[in-house]
C-alpha cells in the first residue's frame, strides 16, 4: 500500500465515523415527554417503536427494520430509520426516510435501510426511528425510539 492509498482510507473512515456521529445525535425536540403530549393532544400518531431484530437481505446490501406505529385515526407521516453497526475496525451506517400510511390501529411496517459504504453483517447494531406527527394547526409532536438490536439472516 502506498501512503496515498492509506491516507485515502483513513480519510474515508473518518468521514463515515463523523457522518454516523452526526446522524445519531438526538435532537432536542425528540424526547419522552413529547410522547405524552401527543397522546394528550389527541395526535393521530400515538406510538412509534423500533423492533428488536432486523432482517439482512442481499448479502448485507440492505436490512429490513421492523417499526411498529400506532395511530388514533388515519394519517400519513414520514418515518426516519437510522442504523449503525461496528464490525471490527469498520463502521457501517445507513438512513432511510419513508412515507407511512397508518390506519386507526397498531401496525408493523418493514423499512429497508441501505448501508452507505460497506454491507451490514449479522450481529449487533444500533437503531434510531423517529417521526413527527403534525395535525392541522400549529402543533407537531416528535416521537423517537433508539436502542441496540440484532441483525439476522
Amino acid at each position: 500500500m502506498t501512503v496515498r492509498s492509506i491516507r485515502r482510507s483513513l480519510i474515508a473512515t473518518g468521514l463515515v465515523a463523523a457522518a454516523a456521529t452526526l446522524a445519531f445525535t438526538p435532537s432536542a425536540s425528540a424526547s419522552v415527554p413529547l410522547r405524552a403530549a401527543a397522546q394528550a393532544d389527541d395526535s393521530a400518531l400515538t406510538a412509534l417503536t423500533l423492533g428488536s431484530t432486523g432482517k439482512l437481505d442481499a448479502n448485507g446490501a440492505a436490512v429490513f427494520v421492523p417499526v411498529t406505529v400506532t395511530c388514533s385515526k388515519a394519517t400519513e407521516f414520514d418515518v426516519t430509520v437510522k442504523v449503525a453497526q461496528a464490525v471490527g475496525q469498520t463502521m457501517r451506517a445507513g438512513t432511510t426516510v419513508r412515507r407511512v400510511t397508518c390506519a386507526a390501529t397498531t401496525q408493523e411496517v418493514r423499512i429497508a435501510v441501505i448501508p452507505v459504504e460497506r454491507p451490514f453483517a449479522q450481529g449487533v447494531a444500533f437503531g434510531v426511528v423517529s417521526a413527527n406527527s403534525c395535525d392541522p394547526g400549529p402543533t407537531c409532536n416528535a416521537f423517537i425510539d433508539e436502542h441496540r438490536f440484532d441483525l439476522a439472516r
